[in-house]
């Protein structure tokens, strides 16, 4: 065997030897990044569904102050209309 064909046959191996090390090594750590990816990927959809809920439930609650707000101006106009109607006819009947 001339020293060409050993250096061919030792570089084949080599490379044979670092193909199967690493798919040895490397599937766990591709498995678990997989997994992880995974898990990531149902946490931010979980997230997204959430904040949704959130945002409609904000949503219903500015619904309901805004309600309360435009009550509050209706009585307050109505409270003001009625002092001075009442200060109208306390200064028309001479008190």
């Amino acid at each position: 065997m001339d020293f060409n064909m050993l250096v061919a046959t030792v570089i084949f191996w080599i490379i044979i030897a670092s193909i199967v090390g690493g798919v040895i090594l490397l599937r766990p750590v591709s498995r678990s990044l997989g997994h992880f990816l995974d898990d990531w990927i149902a946490i931010r959809r979980a997230e997204q569904e959430s904040s949704g809920e959130q945002f409609q439930e904000l949503a219903s609650r500015l619904a309901v102050l805004e309600g309360g707000q435009r009550r509050l101006l209706e009585q307050q106009e109505f409270m003001e209309a009625l002092k001075d109607k009442e200060e109208l006819t306390s200064v028309g009947s001479g008190d």
